[in-house]
């Protein structure tokens, strides 16, 4: 008879492949009108489920705790493959963010995310091993604590923001702040996340005013731009996002019967950053409160694997995770219906890229890995 954690990872398993093939279809579905590459985006896409589903497979079947041993080399790797795409990289729409491969590319940045959280739960493990020896004031705490974190994450936020990739700068700014909350430091943590707090926010500001493209937006956001009419302005981008959820009401126009995928939303946008105002249009309210619903369910999921484990390692790891998807799907969501300024965040196994695909998959892998060594423990 299956065990609690059995049952657990079978759970995430499912959810995570009801993600992908709903994904699978939406892109095939809002690539429809991409004549010439009709069948280009979807030969794509599941490749790379393909070779995600084989690497969260490969993961799972490694003990996790493995990876805190590899975790300064990810972090390195993820330092020079950011760095090869600032110089070598060239710009596509405005950004640089892509290393090719002549066939395809693949977006460093993405990978950023999963490295960067196994290095921050290894390194947060080694400090929440150790705080009793090293913290026993209010200045160990900031020279051995809080001025190494924000280094860290300072560091890999600058990387990407140089790429003009704001998106995935406050993902990871965001996913730092959450893991920060859980550890186990309680004397100094209202403390910590108050400076870090205020350290994000000024750095905000500093990334923002740095770039006039995201003045522009956060103006657009406000109805304060004088130029959001153009055809191709964030402005425009935005309204054509809002008139295809509004057009889809409370059951959707049908399936495959969005008007704005093939005529109105810039580029390949149907497919990527905007692929949910095309499920909202062509599935409606309905459609789109379902799918929210399955993502929360798989957060929760992996949530319940957080707690069930005993290893803080593995704790970290997966409460990282959940809020990598959970963030990045509130941002891809949120921007869509105008609830926070458009900024280009994929939507999790659903949105085309390869780069995405592959790393959630990998980071689900790393979570099944995480519950099956809990189970093995109490087994």
């Amino acid at each position: 008879m299956d065990s609690e954690n059995q049952i657990l990872g079978k759970k995430i398993v499912i959810t995570t492949v009801v993600l992908c093939i709903f994904g699978l279809i939406m892109v095939f579905d809002a690539s429809m009108g991409l004549i010439a590459q009709k069948y280009h985006y979807i030969g794509l896409q599941s490749l790379w489920m393909v070779l995600g589903s084989v690497g969260a497979f490969i993961l799972y079947k490694i003990d996790y705790r493995k990876l805190k041993k590899y975790a300064l080399l990810l972090l390195i790797l993820v330092i020079l493959g950011l760095l090869v795409v600032i110089v070598f990289s060239s710009k596509i729409n405005g950004s640089q963010r892509w290393i090719s491969l002549g066939f395809t590319s693949f977006q460093p940045s993405e990978f950023a995310k999963l490295f960067f959280i196994i290095y921050i739960s290894a390194w947060l493990t080694k400090y929440y091993e150790k705080k009793k020896e090293i913290i026993t004031s209010f200045s160990s705490n900031l020279k051995e604590f809080l001025i190494p974190y924000l280094l860290i994450t300072s560091l890999i936020a600058g990387l990407i923001i140089i790429e003009k990739d704001m998106g995935t700068t406050i993902v990871v700014l965001l996913i730092a702040l959450i893991i920060l909350i859980i550890n186990d430091n309680k004397k100094y943590l209202f403390y910590n996340l108050g400076i870090v707090s205020l350290f994000y926010g000024i750095l905000g500001i500093i990334f923002i005013l740095i770039e006039p493209y995201r003045i522009e937006r956060i103006l657009t956001y406000l109805h304060l731009s004088k130029t959001s009419n153009t055809n191709l302005s964030t402005g425009y981008q935005v309204h054509q996002i809002l008139i295809a959820i509004g057009s889809g009401g409370i059951t959707g126009v049908g399936f495959t019967q969005s008007i704005q995928k093939n005529q109105y939303l810039v580029g390949t946008t149907a497919i990527t950053d905007s692929i949910f105002a095309v499920i909202a249009e062509e599935l409606g309210l309905i459609g789109a409160i379902i799918l929210i619903a399955i993502f929360l369910y798989l957060i929760y999921l992996i949530m319940k694997v957080a707690i069930n484990t005993k290893d803080i390692f593995g704790k970290f790891l997966a409460v990282g995770i959940a809020a990598w998807i959970g963030i990045q799907t509130f941002i891809n969501i949120a921007a869509n219906i105008g609830i926070i300024p458009l900024t280009g965040v994929p939507l999790p196994l659903i949105s085309y890229g390869g780069s995405s695909v592959i790393t959630i998959l990998a980071g689900i892998g790393i979570i099944l890995s995480i519950n099956r060594i809990n189970n093995k423990y109490e087994g």
